[in-house]
């Protein structure tokens, strides 16, 4: 794969990690207000990392998974399955 690294928060495999956090919120039957609470963090922060427009970064990402229990290795993994193989 030889792609140049983009700025653009609207790519497909930008919206692969999204739609993969809201539907592990969405899984647990959480809320982004739980969410939120569970960082110590105002749900406005949550709804724009579901809606992308905030990243995370790496040390982020690991406590987004923590919050609701998944492995983020696991999650990460199965992130660059579904880019590599989109259906």
């Amino acid at each position: 794969m030889n792609k140049r690294l983009t700025k653009s928060l609207y790519t497909a495999e930008w919206e692969i990690l999204l739609k993969t956090l809201k539907g592990l919120r969405e899984q647990k039957g959480w809320t982004q207000e739980q969410i939120a609470e569970k960082l110590d963090r105002p749900q406005s922060l949550v709804a724009k990392i579901e809606s992308g427009e905030r990243r995370l970064d790496v040390c982020q990402f690991i406590d987004y998974m923590r919050v609701l229990e998944a492995d983020p290795v696991a999650v990460m993994r199965q992130i660059v399955k579904t880019i590599q193989n989109p259906e």
